[in-house]
């Protein structure tokens, strides 16, 4: 059995301890585990083939999710597959999704540039996120038209979402297969980083998470949840293939699942 982990170094360079123990525990089984970063690699497409039983698509740039599909396209198995990953990765497919599955998230406004939405802030505050950011990079809360940032600041189109100002934000719920898990932690630049404290979800919440992971065809996610002073919860954002730091047993956990979607165990 081969396995591929297509990944991303981060910066500073960096390998999640979570995925460097799930890695030991598939090679503890057999498995022969490989890591390919496209970032650093030379793919020529006209010789690309299939040479893994199971592509893991532990990335979202662009370059892993275009050769991810490309596998996917020869026959090959990825998982997540590429079209959730790819609904993830997108800020915009993202809401759309979730409001076409009826699960509550923020009003969520697309444009050109951000001049363009300066009509919506007599109604509240704003927030506007890349389009296809993570890590929290990019994120800006505007509260006047005079605040909105320039054009250039988002240079391919401008996502922006009604800013919650009083809600509580540190809830994430992280879904490995049929199990899912809350964690607490407040954000900050390198919030994903730490591993925070396990939460009891609420049915509402959990069904709410099973239900994205549903409406993605997400096997394994990760999901930001805003929940207001009216008792109104929200997810604000999906992730595809999240670092799993805190879930317990979380790596043992994923070697399980992955072993179960290669069709053994």
């Amino acid at each position: 059995m081969r396995m591929c982990f297509l990944l991303e170094r981060g910066v500073p360079p960096r390998l999640n301890p979570v995925i460097a123990e799930t890695c030991v525990l598939l090679e503890g089984r057999g498995v022969q585990v490989t890591a390919l970063y496209p970032e650093e690699e030379v793919v020529r497409l006209d010789t690309l083939a299939v040479a893994a039983d199971l592509y893991l698509l532990k990335s979202n740039t662009e370059l892993a999710l275009s050769l991810a599909t490309a596998i996917e396209r020869l026959g090959g198995r990825v998982l997540n597959r590429c079209s959730g990953a790819r609904l993830a990765a997108s800020k915009v497919l993202s809401a759309a999704a979730l409001l076409q599955a009826g699960i509550a998230t923020p009003r969520s406004l697309v444009a050109g540039q951000p001049a363009q939405v300066a009509a919506e802030l007599a109604a509240g505050p704003l927030i506007l996120k890349p389009h296809g950011g993570h890590y929290g990079r990019g994120i800006t809360v505007v509260d006047s038209p005079a605040a909105l940032p320039p054009a250039d600041a988002y240079p391919h189109l401008v996502f922006a979402q009604r800013f919650l100002a009083r809600a509580r934000t540190d809830l994430k719920v992280f879904g490995i297969g049929d199990e899912v898990f809350g964690l607490r932690k407040s954000f900050s630049p390198d919030s994903f980083l730490q591993a925070g404290e396990l939460s009891p979800l609420s049915p509402s919440v959990e069904g709410m998470a099973r239900r994205c992971g549903h409406a993605f065809g997400l096997d394994l996610y990760g999901l930001d949840f805003a929940e207001d002073e009216d008792g109104g919860e929200y997810i604000v954002d999906v992730n595809s293939f999240p670092g799993y730091r805190g879930v317990p047993d979380a790596a043992r956990r994923l070697a399980e699942h992955i072993m179960k979607a290669a069709g053994t165990r």
